[in-house]
C-alpha cells in the first residue's frame, strides 16, 4: 500500500531522477521537469530522467533559474536534494550564463564573456583576437566561424547564447488541406519551436517515438513559418515519404516542392535530399552539392532522424546558424556519443514525449514483442565454437532453424500485413525465394522498391522481406506483425526504429506485433539481450518463447 505522503521524485546522486508518472501531481511536474531534465527511461510508471548540462543550460536560456530548478525538486522529492547534485547544478548554471554573441555598435558580430580573462584561456589559439574593454571582454567573429566556435566551447564546457539573430527566408504559402489536424501533442510541439520563451531566433530538435507523426509535426511548422523549406533525410524511402506527405497533406503543389538527388537535381521552394547527397565530396574539402544551401534563401532547414546527422555533415552545418532549424528523432542516443554536437548546431531540446503517454491516449499502437529462442543443431556446434566472436555472430543469426520458425509464423498470422525485417542479404534471399516473397534492398531499384510498398500499402501484396532500408522513415501504416531474422551487432536504436514500422495506430485493438528470432546459447542471443535492455528502458514489454522443431 502506498504512503500518503510518498512523493513524485526520487533524485540520485548521478543526477538520475524517479519520476512516478501515476503519481497524483505527475501532470503538474512532468511539464516543468522536462524542461530541465531529459527522459532517458520509461519501463512502466518509474520514468527515469537525467540531468546533465546541456539540459540545464537551455533551461537558463528559456528564462529557467538554477534557484527555480532547485526549488522545484526540494518540494517534489523524498528528502533534501543531495549536495553533488546542487553543486553540479551551481557550477552548470555559472558556466550557462558566462558567453554569449551578439552584434556590439560599430564592432559587428562579436563573442563576449562575463567574465575577464575566460576567451583567453579557453580559445588560446586566438589570443590576439580578443579585446579587454574595461567592462567586457570580446572577440570580433565572423558568421562563418559562429557554428564551429559553439561546437568548440561547448565540448569545453561553456554554452553559448547566440543572439546574432537569423536570415529571413523567401516567402512561401504553406497550408494544410482541410481535414488534416494536428493532435494535442503535436500542435505543442510545433509551438515549442516557433514561440519559444528562449532563444528566439528559432533551433533546436523535438523528440517524438516512432509512429506518432514527426513529418506532420514538420508539415505544421513549415505552415507557421510560411518560408522557402529544405528537408534533409537519411535516404530514399524517407525523401519519397516526405515528398508524398507534403502533396497530399499541404496545398502545395509538384511545382513547389523538389527532389535533390544523385538523379534528379530539383532546387524548388521546398527542397528534399539526403544527407549522403550534401556530404557526398571529391576529395577532403570539396563537397560539390554544398551550393544547394546557398541557391535559395532557406527560411527553415528540418533534419529528419537528426540523431543520425553523420560527421561530415557537421562541417555544413556550422555555416547554417543563420536559418531557423529543427531537428527531428525517436531517440537521441548516437553511439559515438556525439549528442553534444547536435546539441551545438542544431540546437536544444523543444519538446519531447514518451511512448508511454501516446499509447495511453490511443495514438500509437501497443507493440507486444516476442524473442523466440531457437536451438543451434548439435552438428553446427563444432563450427560455431571455432569462429570468432563477431563471425559466430552471423552463423546464429542465420540459423537454418529460422525458416521453421517463420513457416509457422506465417501461417499464424496468414491474411495479415507482415513485414520480414533482416541484417544479411544472403539470408533474406534464401527467405525470398524459399516463401516466394518480394524482396527490397538497397539494390532495388527506386521505382520497383516504390512500387512494392505501393503494392503493402493497397494491401495487394500481404507480406514484404526487407533488408536494413526497414530502419528509417519508411511509412508502412498498416503493418501489423513484423518478423526480424537478424539485426546489426550491437545498436541500440535499430530495435527502436524496426518496431516504430509497426506503431501506426491500427483502430482494431491497436495492438501489433514484433518478433525478433535469436538462436539460442549464442552470441547473438547475448547481443540481442544488449538491444532489449535498451528498448525495456524505452517502456516496450518483451516476452520469451522456446522453439523445437516438430519431429
Amino acid at each position: 500500500m502506498k504512503a500518503i505522503n510518498t512523493k513524485a521524485l526520487i533524485i540520485q546522486n548521478n543526477g538520475e531522477i524517479f519520476f512516478r508518472s501515476d503519481h497524483q501531481e505527475a501532470k503538474i511536474i512532468q511539464p516543468f521537469l522536462s524542461q530541465f531534465a531529459q527522459l532517458m527511461k520509461s519501463p512502466s510508471t518509474i520514468h527515469i530522467y537525467q540531468l546533465s548540462p546541456f539540459s540545464v543550460w537551455y533551461a537558463l536560456d528559456q528564462g529557467v533559474t538554477i534557484d527555480e530548478i532547485k526549488t522545484f525538486l526540494s518540494s517534489f522529492s523524498e528528502g533534501s536534494l543531495p549536495e553533488k547534485v546542487d553543486e553540479l547544478l551551481n557550477s552548470w548554471g555559472k558556466r550557462g550564463n558566462k558567453l554569449e554573441m551578439k552584434v556590439l555598435d560599430d564592432v559587428g558580430p562579436c563573442l563576449l564573456s562575463k567574465e575577464k580573462g575566460l576567451l583567453s584561456v579557453l580559445l588560446k589559439d586566438n589570443k590576439e583576437r580578443i579585446i579587454q574593454g574595461a567592462e567586457k571582454e570580446y572577440m570580433k567573429i565572423t558568421m562563418e566561424e559562429r557554428g564551429t566556435l559553439k561546437q568548440i566551447l561547448i565540448k569545453k564546457g561553456y554554452p553559448v547564447s547566440d543572439h546574432l539573430g537569423i536570415e529571413e527566408g523567401d516567402p512561401l504559402y504553406v497550408s494544410l488541406k482541410d481535414g488534416v489536424t494536428l493532435r494535442p501533442y503535436q500542435k505543442e510541439a510545433v509551438e515549442s519551436f516557433v514561440d519559444p520563451k528562449g532563444m528566439k531566433e528559432g533551433n533546436g530538435f523535438i523528440i517524438l517515438p516512432c509512429g506518432s507523426g514527426k513529418t506532420v509535426v514538420g508539415l505544421g511548422i513549415m505552415q507557421e513559418i510560411q518560408e522557402d523549406t529544405l528537408i534533409i533525410v537519411p535516404n530514399d524511402s524517407s525523401l519519397q515519404q516526405w515528398y508524398r506527405e507534403l502533396l497530399e497533406k499541404t496545398e502545395l503543389t509538384s511545382n513547389e516542392v523538389g527532389i535533390y538527388t544523385s538523379e534528379m537535381k530539383e532546387v524548388k521552394p521546398v527542397t528534399i535530399t539526403t544527407y549522403q547527397i550534401l556530404t557526398y565530396h571529391s576529395d577532403e574539402h570539396t563537397f560539390p552539392h554544398y551550393h544547394l544551401f546557398h541557391d535559395r534563401k532557406w527560411g527553415l532547414v528540418i533534419y529528419d532522424e537528426v540523431h543520425l546527422l553523420p560527421a561530415p555533415m557537421f562541417r555544413i552545418t556550422s555555416n547554417l546558424q543563420g536559418k531557423r532549424r529543427v531537428g527531428l528523432t525517436a531517440t537521441f542516443v548516437r553511439e559515438d556519443g556525439k549528442e553534444g554536437d547536435i546539441y551545438s548546431l542544431v540546437g536544444p531540446k523543444r519538446y519531447e514525449v514518451g511512448i508511454k503517454e501516446l499509447e495511453s491516449n490511443g495514438w500509437i499502437a501497443k507493440p507486444l514483442c516476442i524473442e523466440v529462442k531457437i536451438p543451434l543443431q548439435e552438428k553446427q556446434w563444432e563450427k560455431y565454437l571455432q569462429l570468432s566472436k563477431r563471425d559466430r555472430f552471423r552463423f546464429a543469426s542465420e540459423n537454418k532453424e529460422k525458416l521453421g520458425v517463420m513457416e509457422e509464423l506465417l501461417q499464424k498470422h496468414k491474411g495479415k500485413q507482415i513485414l520480414i525485417i533482416g541484417q544479411y542479404l544472403n539470408q533474406l534471399e534464401k527467405i525470398a525465394s524459399y516463401f516466394n516473397l518480394p524482396l527490397i534492398t538497397g539494390q532495388t531499384k527506386k521505382k520497383d522498391r516504390q512500387l512494392l510498398f505501393d503494392a503493402f500499402r493497397s494491401g495487394k501484396v500481404e507480406t514484404l522481406v526487407l533488408s536494413r532500408v526497414a530502419n528509417m522513415a519508411i511509412d508502412l501504416p498498416d503493418a501489423e506483425v513484423a518478423i526480424q531474422v537478424s539485426g546489426t551487432y550491437g545498436s541500440r536504436q535499430e530495435e527502436a526504429q524496426r518496431i516504430g514500422r509497426l506503431l501506426r495506430p491500427k483502430g482494431k485493438g491497436n495492438e501489433v506485433i514484433f518478433y525478433t528470432l535469436v538462436t539460442a546459447m549464442t552470441q547473438e542471443e547475448e547481443v540481442s539481450s544488449h538491444r532489449q535492455l535498451f528498448m525495456l528502458e524505452q517502456g516496450y514489454a518483451y516476452e520469451w518463447e522456446e522453439w523445437t522443431p516438430c519431429s
